[in-house]
């Protein structure tokens, strides 16, 4: 059963009246419950939000592992296509793997700017994840989530969307990456980078890589220190967080 606090198979809208559209993307095997939150927030800030749950995400783990990386390129580059045929202004929110679906969307449509928040472009465990899940995904299917921290602090998490890390899944996570890797020099929007001190899932080298490797002459980072990987849920760090993202968006309104 999934903790019903943390999984949510909803898609969410706010504000459609609104002309500025921000397009938001979940993270990997997470779901809309990790940004429900900041939509509601900035369409109470006048933009048209849109949080939906990508391919295999928000039903079952299995169906996650039948999801290609292609599916979820292509569900995003619709979602925002057809955020495009209705606002004057397209911004478009990711965190974790989604922020790398964020960097593909910013490399491929003109964007009044975009945030990327705990990126995953390069992983902490680069042996497991490079080397080890090619060749072994389809033999272990699923790899118990717990077992990614140590056991000091494994049993004090919330774990979101599923209990499990769906293998075949994580495989596609990582050709997305080797994708997203060669287009970031093609990102020449406003960015916003969010990192968290406390993240233990995306290594801090990842602001940095895509900091220095993005072409967009207006570039931020917000560096927290309370949050952690989920910085978009209630956490010490959220008001400011949200409130850095719609001060940055409105920069950039009727651009």
């Amino acid at each position: 059963m999934h903790p019903t606090n943390f999984f949510d198979s909803n898609n969410y809208q706010f504000n459609s009246e609104s002309q500025d559209g921000v397009y938001i993307i979940h993270g990997f095997t997470n779901t809309t419950y990790e940004v429900k939150e900041l939509a509601r927030y900035l369409g109470g800030q006048g933009y048209y939000t849109v949080a939906n749950n990508l391919p295999g995400h928000g039903t079952t783990a299995e169906d996650c592992n039948r999801c290609k990386y292609t599916d979820w390129i292509e569900f995003v580059e619709h979602g925002v296509a057809d955020m495009s045929s209705r606002c004057d202004n397209i911004y478009v929110i990711g965190i974790s793997m989604g922020s790398v679906l964020a960097l593909h969307l910013s490399s491929v449509f003109p964007l009044n700017a975009a945030v990327f928040a705990a990126t995953v472009l390069q992983f902490k465990d680069v042996i497991s994840t490079r080397v080890l899940t090619p060749i072994f995904h389809k033999i272990i299917p699923f790899r118990d989530k717990r077992l990614s921290y140590s056991k000091t602090i494994r049993d004090t998490f919330n774990y979101y969307g599923y209990p499990v890390w769906p293998m075949s899944s994580v495989n596609e996570m990582r050709k997305l990456t080797n994708k997203v890797k060669k287009e970031l020099s093609e990102v020449h929007c406003p960015a916003l980078l969010i990192h968290a001190k406390q993240d233990r899932l995306s290594i801090k080298s990842n602001t940095s890589l895509v900091y220095d490797s993005i072409s967009s002459k207006i570039k931020e980072k917000l560096i927290v220190k309370q949050a952690d990987h989920n910085l978009f849920v209630s956490n010490p760090d959220q008001d400011l967080i949200f409130q850095k993202v719609t001060s940055f968006f409105n920069q950039f309104r009727g651009e």
